[in-house]
């Protein structure tokens, strides 16, 4: 087919036409904000992106000292602050992105729609939180406090309770919206802003205490000490000191170890004596395992559920074998459940020469339970003599006293009023006796003299 010379002219008069929207999209319209496009009341269109960043800059700089007076209920005289010191800013990234977003290569009815109906770009702001924060803590310093939570405690062996008060707060984010959409919707930067005051409720209030079903004692446990021994006595005191008033939920499990934490010298502990393979020896800590065998037996008495108790490897003086747990961080741990249906709160108190536990709760859910010793067997100390060739025979000194040994098992007893419902056992204790020992001499009659 042959086309004519007047189709051919107008094929390459389309082409021609073409190519040089081509160059102009992709040199010297690329660049440019389309036509018909206004910031505000200014019309930006034709202006090149680099041309825009510097008005963007100019209307940054005119209206950063603009300022908003901040009203609060009770006060005639306004808090003045300028945007800048607001922490408000123009955002331009934000605007400069949303104009280059408009720009539409080739689309040619998008370009016709722009330049004939004059889209407006609004201004845009941003904000530096903290600083808005903190110009609002300086409005509101004396009309703003915290919420105070309800708390629950025990104190001298009586329990306390503090109901919870509400607080007064400027909400940050409602306040700076509202800054910024104002802003945002108006030609004009607003003048005046009324800050309202709120109630900012507690985490914990008195009601949520109540629900926790804490109301009385339901078990206490006490041992007494040597208060003239002070390592030991400020060791028991510091372990009962990090437990006190400890609040278990339902279902939960406490342990020892991880509330006392370890009992080392860096965290405040002293040396005392303590047990260390079925010997007495001085370390850091020493006493602490009083504190958690007088617990053990609370907890007992209390009806929680023992999940992880040691006896010592020998016997100790100040509770009955078969009622210790001994404890050595991240080795032996004593651990319980509380499986009540009602939080348990632990309180310990250092009288003189006495340690006393007393778990809290719900005395009219709690079980009644009796813990007796099973069996008692006494291990009689063996008797060790240590020969001395340099005394006679005669010779005999007592220089280590022995002292008996105990198997024990120990059985928790739970009642229904009056009636037995079940019986737990506690499992068996061994406690190591300690030998008796004697220097003897061996020197015979007459070998002194030789």
């Amino acid at each position: 087919m042959i086309i004519s010379k007047m189709k051919l002219k107008k094929i390459l008069l389309l082409l021609f036409l073409a190519f040089l929207l081509a160059i102009g999209e992709n040199v010297i319209f690329k660049e440019r904000v389309p036509l018909g496009i206004y910031l505000e009341q200014k019309h930006i269109g034709g202006k090149t992106y680099q041309e825009l960043a510097v008005i963007l800059e100019e209307k940054e700089n005119d209206i950063k000292n603009k300022e908003i007076h901040f009203f609060i209920p009770g006060e005639n005289v306004p808090r003045i602050f300028t945007l800048k010191e607001s922490g408000i800013q123009l955002h331009k990234n934000r605007i400069m992105e949303e104009t280059i977003g408009l720009n539409y290569p080739l689309n040619y009815k998008k370009k016709i729609m722009f330049f004939c109906k004059h889209p407006k770009i609004p201004l845009y702001f941003t904000a530096d939180r903290e600083i808005f924060a903190s110009v609002l803590r300086s409005i509101g310093h004396n009309k703003c406090r915290q919420p105070q939570n309800a708390l629950i405690w025990a104190e001298k062996g009586k329990l306390k309770l503090k109901p919870h008060s509400k607080g007064i707060k400027l909400e940050l984010e409602q306040v700076l919206s509202k800054i910024i959409a104002e802003l945002e919707g108006s030609l004009f930067i607003p003048s005046a802003m009324q800050i309202k005051l709120e109630d900012e409720g507690p985490e914990i209030t008195i009601s949520q205490i109540m629900d926790k079903g804490i109301s009385g004692e339901i078990a206490t446990a006490s041992t007494y000490f040597d208060s003239k021994a002070a390592n030991r006595t400020h060791n028991i005191a510091l372990a009962s000191e990090k437990l006190d008033n400890t609040l278990l939920a339902p279902n939960k499990i406490f342990s020892f170890n991880q509330t006392v934490g370890e009992a080392g010298l860096q965290e405040g502990f002293k040396e005392a004596p303590v047990i260390v393979n079925d010997r007495v020896v001085m370390g850091p800590g020493g006493g602490i395992c009083q504190v958690s065998s007088t617990l053990y037996n609370a907890a007992l008495k209390a009806g929680l559920s023992i999940e992880e108790r040691h006896n010592h490897g020998l016997p100790v003086g100040y509770i009955a074998p078969g009622y210790d747990a001994t404890v050595a961080y991240n080795y032996k741990d004593l651990k319980f459940r509380n499986d009540t249906s009602f939080y348990i709160l632990i309180h310990l108190q250092v009288l003189n020469n006495e340690l006393k536990v007393t778990i809290f709760g719900d005395p009219s859910k709690a079980k009644r339970v009796e813990i007796v010793t099973k069996s008692l067997q006494k291990i009689e100390p063996p008797v060790h003599y240590r020969e001395l060739k340099e005394q006679p025979f005669s010779y005999s000194e007592l220089i280590q006293k022995g002292t008996p040994g105990y198997t024990a098992e120990t059985v928790r007893i739970f009642y229904d009023k009056e009636k037995e419902v079940s019986r737990e056992s506690l499992g068996k204790s061994y406690y190591a006796p300690i030998p008796e020992i004697y220097a003897v001499g061996v020197l015979q009659e007459g070998e002194q003299d030789r």
